[in-house]
């Protein structure tokens, strides 16, 4: 079975923007520096209030 080259286009598309839709969004810079800083935490140990730590060793925005 020819699997035509408009096929192979049509799949990729469809998986690339899963892989891109589907991926978290970044924790703001407000959340994970101190008011010192510009931000809004007291200490740095507040950034577990907003955003979690993902597999990839990024800070991801919470779900609430």
């Amino acid at each position: 079975m020819i699997i035509t080259t408009a096929t192979m286009l049509i799949a990729q598309a469809l998986i690339l923007s899963w892989i891109f839709f589907t991926t978290p969004e970044d924790c703001p810079r407000k959340y994970r520096v101190t008011q010192e800083e510009g931000g809004i935490l007291a200490q740095p140990s507040d950034i577990y209030r907003h955003c979690e730590l993902d597999y990839g060793g990024k800070w991801v925005l919470k779900d609430e």
